[in-house]
């Protein structure tokens, strides 16, 4: 069994409500998951997992939720090589930098050595009427990771 996480920040909800979807495709597909705030687990843990999903709002002008930033920081150096990862996040295609924080968090998990499996999840505006694109992606991928 793939050991997994979904971790994720969120500010106004839209990311748990995201995050919480994506943990309930995983049930249905009989894959069990650790779902956390970013703000009850410190980096290293991550290791632990075979499959790390991160989800993020991208704020401002490109840059992470409040409670990533310290995370994302801290995450300079984790070893993370044999790991499989994807990122998702919710934002707003009226700015400038529209779900920055995905490819942030691709990125360093790349840097760290971990394979993305499928290319991230960006919401364009209210969550409640997609989840059912949340549902897609999560099954894409489990399905890239069977």
């Amino acid at each position: 069994m793939t050991k997994t996480i979904i971790a994720y920040g969120s500010t106004t909800g839209s990311t748990q409500t995201l995050a919480e979807e994506i943990e309930s495709t995983f049930n249905k597909n009989g894959f069990d998951a650790r779902l956390v705030n970013i703000t009850d687990i410190e980096p290293p843990e991550i290791t632990g997992y075979d499959l790390i999903v991160l989800g993020c709002s991208t704020w401002g002008e490109g840059e992470l939720q409040d409670d990533f930033i310290p995370f994302e920081r801290e995450m300079d150096g984790l070893k993370l090589e044999g790991k499989k990862a994807a990122c998702f996040g919710p934002g707003d295609s009226d700015y400038v930098f529209f779900c920055e924080a995905v490819n942030i968090l691709e990125a360093r998990l790349e840097s760290c050595g971990a394979e993305l499996v499928t290319e991230g999840l960006k919401i364009d505006g209210d969550v409640d009427d997609q989840l059912d694109l949340a549902s897609e992606w999560a099954e894409k991928l489990l399905a890239n990771i069977s």
